[in-house]
């Protein structure tokens, strides 16, 4: 399958990574100006981000996220909720509540909650 435009912000340059090995406790994470961040590690906490959010196979966060557009491959024990585009890939494991405008889910992926999709992005913030 050829690769779409929404498909291809995943693949820019990051601006923040949290590594493997590392662990982050905060109570609410949150990252401005449209930046792009990658989770290698575990984050305890809410995260907001207004770019994209690209969680690798070895990330974990153990709370809920509010993004731009996400990319999951590792872990989320929480809600999350995009304004644009939402990517499950085939190793990603949510259990939590889905809220975006675009979702697109490999095979493989478990979602364990509620979906809601085609939802406009101005109605889209993080739960509370």
């Amino acid at each position: 399958m050829p690769r779409t435009k929404t498909q291809d912000e995943f693949t820019r340059p990051t601006g923040t990574v949290i590594g493997h090995g590392f662990t982050i406790h905060a109570a609410r994470f949150t990252c401005a100006d449209f930046e792009s961040m990658r989770i290698d590690g575990t984050v305890i906490g809410n995260i907001d981000i207004d770019g994209v959010l690209n969680l690798s196979d070895t990330g974990r966060v153990d709370g809920n996220i509010s993004a731009g557009s996400t990319r999951i491959a590792g872990r989320v024990f929480g809600n999350v909720s995009c304004r644009n585009v939402l990517h499950l890939a085939s190793t990603a494991d949510v259990r939590g509540d889905i809220t975006t405008t675009t979702l697109i889910i490999d095979d493989g992926a478990s979602l364990t909650g509620s979906c809601r999709t085609h939802v406009a992005a101005d109605d889209i913030h993080l739960p509370a």
